[in-house]
């Protein structure tokens, strides 16, 4: 993982957002013990919910869309006591302002 990095781009440049970049299948790879509970803890502390984007590389085809993925960030989320609004901000909302799409109240 580049977290190091990645935390010190985010610092210099507010306007720099993270994503949860999907299946995160890569984590085996990196030296150290980093899991994606460890990674969203970080960047939560450092960044603040209004700067990561869940993100996916799954889809809906050819073997359908994975939510285990989905529903692991979820709990990763919940486990780190993060309040629904922070929750909804990294899951949909931030997506949507970076986007301009307008949400119905």
């Amino acid at each position: 993982a580049w977290e190091r990095e990645t935390l010190q781009l985010c610092w210099a440049c507010p306007n720099v957002s993270v994503d949860t970049s999907g299946s995160l299948q890569w984590i085996r790879w990196v030296p150290g013990e980093v899991t994606v509970k460890y990674l969203f803890r970080k960047f939560y502390e450092t960044v603040g919910p209004s700067r990561i984007i869940f993100g996916s590389d799954s889809s809906w085809f050819p073997r359908g869309f994975a939510f285990r993925y989905l529903q692991d960030q979820i709990r990763d989320c919940l486990d780190l006591n993060m309040p629904d609004e922070h929750i909804q901000m990294i899951f949909a909302g931030n997506a949507a302002r970076l986007l301009k799409i307008e949400s119905n109240p």
